[in-house]
C-alpha cells in the first residue's frame, strides 16, 4: 500500500493518455473523494502536467463534477501551456533557420521532440524550454559562438578560464537566453561519448531531427534521474516514458537495451525506474527484470518517488561531494581538470559578488578563502 492522499492518487491515475474502463470507473470515483481541489491543481502545476490533466478530465467527461475555481485555473493554465508550446516551437523553426547558414542540423529533444512525436502535438507535453543535440563538440561550439553573434545572451561564466574548457565539463554549453526563452546546446547525451543514431519526423511548422526511440528513451531515463540526484522530479518525466512505451517500438523487456544501458551506465537505474512504471502503472516487465532489485532497494526506490510525489522540488537529494567528484572525473586530462578546479575556487569577482549577496567587490573577494572548501568535496563529502 502506498497510502496516498486522494488528490495523489487522482494525479497517478490520470498520469496516462488513455483509459480502459475500469480506470475510467476508478478516476471517477477518486474524483467524488477529492476534497482540496486547491492541493490538487498546485500539485498538477509543480509536477508540468496541467495540460494532461485538464484534458484528461474533459475527455472523461468529468470537469462539471469538480468546483468551478478548479476548473477555471485548470483551463486558463492548459491554454497558457499550449501558448507557450506554440512560442517554443517559432523560436525553434527561427533558431535551425539560423543554423542551417552555417550547415548544422541540431537533433531536438525532450519536449519539442516528444510532442509531435508520440503525445499527438495538441499541447499536452509542457515545454520550458529548448534543448538541442550537436554531437560534433568542435560543431557545437561552431553553434554556440554563431548564436551568440546572433543576439542570444549566454549565461556568465563563473571564470573566464572555462572558455578554454566548454565542451570539457558536463554534456552542454553555457545556457543561452533569447525572447523569454533558454536554450541548451548538448554536445554529449551520456558520461561517455556514445553515437546517437537520429530520424526526422514531420509536422505541420516543422521537419525535425530527433534520436531513435530507444536512445531517447534511455537518455530521458538518465535525465529523470539526474534531476533526482539533486532533489527534483515531475511526474511528467514519467509520462514521457511511459508514452514512448505505449507509442513505439522500444521493448523495455529486451535484452538489447538492457545491453545498451548497461554500455552507457545505466543498468540499475533503468531497472529502477521500470520497477517504478510496473509498479505505479502495472507496465509490464518481466519478472527476471524486477528481481534485479533487492527489497531494500525497492523500498527505497518507493519511497523517493512518494517524497517527490508530494513535493517535486524539494527533496535533499545526493549528497555534493559525490556530484563533484563525478564532474571532475568525466573532464578528460590533467590539465583540464585542473583549470576546471582553478576556475571554480577563484571565479569572477562579479560571480562572488552574485553568489554572496555583496554590494562591492572588495566584500566579495574577502570570501575568497570560503571557495577552498570546494577541495574539501572531492575527498570529504
Amino acid at each position: 500500500m502506498l497510502n496516498l492522499r486522494p488528490e495523489e492518487d487522482l494525479l497517478l491515475n490520470l498520469c496516462r493518455l488513455s483509459f480502459k474502463d475500469e480506470q475510467k470507473s476508478k478516476i471517477a470515483g477518486l474524483v467524488k473523494g477529492i476534497s482540496d481541489w486547491d492541493h490538487f491543481v498546485w500539485l498538477s502545476n509543480e509536477h508540468g502536467i496541467i495540460a494532461i490533466t485538464f484534458h484528461n478530465l474533459e475527455q472523461l467527461g468529468l470537469l462539471p463534477r469538480i468546483p468551478e475555481n478548479a476548473h477555471s485555473t485548470l483551463k486558463s493554465l492548459y491554454l497558457k501551456s499550449l501558448a507557450r508550446n506554440t512560442f517554443l516551437v517559432n523560436k525553434f523553426i527561427e533558431l535551425k533557420k539560423s543554423l542551417a547558414g552555417i550547415g548544422i542540423n541540431p537533433v531536438i529533444l525532450k519536449g519539442m521532440a516528444l510532442e509531435p512525436s508520440i503525445y499527438g502535438n495538441i499541447g499536452l507535453r509542457q515545454m520550458n524550454d529548448i534543448d538541442i543535440y550537436i554531437g560534433d563538440k568542435n560543431d557545437c561550439l561552431r553553434s554556440w559562438k554563431h548564436l551568440v553573434n546572433s543576439g542570444y545572451k549566454p549565461k556568465s561564466f563563473k571564470s573566464a578560464l572555462y572558455n578554454k574548457i566548454l565542451v570539457d565539463y558536463g554534456k552542454h554549453m553555457p545556457d543561452l537566453n533569447k525572447d523569454g526563452i533558454s536554450l541548451d546546446l548538448h554536445f554529449r547525451l551520456f558520461d561517455n561519448d556514445y553515437h546517437v543514431d537520429t530520424i526526422n519526423i514531420s509536422t505541420d511548422a516543422v521537419e525535425l531531427t530527433i534520436p531513435v526511440p530507444d536512445i531517447h528513451f534511455l537518455y530521458l531515463v538518465k535525465h529523470l534521474n539526474d534531476h533526482e540526484l539533486i532533489g527534483g522530479s515531475q511526474l511528467r518525466l514519467y509520462i514521457d516514458l511511459l508514452q514512448i512505451i505505449t507509442k513505439t517500438d522500444v521493448d523495455i523487456n529486451s535484452s538489447s537495451i538492457i545491453d545498451l544501458a548497461e554500455k552507457l551506465g545505466l543498468k540499475t537505474i533503468l531497472f529502477e525506474k521500470l520497477f517504478l512504471l510496473h509498479q505505479i502503472w502495472a507496465v509490464p516487465v518481466r519478472e527476471d527484470i524486477l528481481n534485479q532489485l533487492t527489497d531494500d532497494q525497492k523500498t527505497k526506490v518507493v519511497n523517493m518517488f512518494l517524497g517527490f510525489l508530494r513535493d517535486p522540488k524539494g527533496q535533499a537529494g545526493i549528497n555534493k561531494g559525490t556530484m563533484y567528484r563525478k564532474t571532475i572525473r568525466n573532464i578528460p586530462t590533467f590539465r583540464k581538470k585542473f583549470i576546471f578546479l582553478l576556475g571554480d575556487i577563484f571565479p569572477s569577482v562579479s560571480f562572488m559578488q552574485n553568489r554572496y549577496k555583496t554590494k562591492t567587490r572588495i566584500g566579495a573577494c574577502l570570501y575568497y578563502p570560503v571557495r577552498l572548501g570546494k577541495l574539501l568535496l572531492l575527498f570529504i563529502r
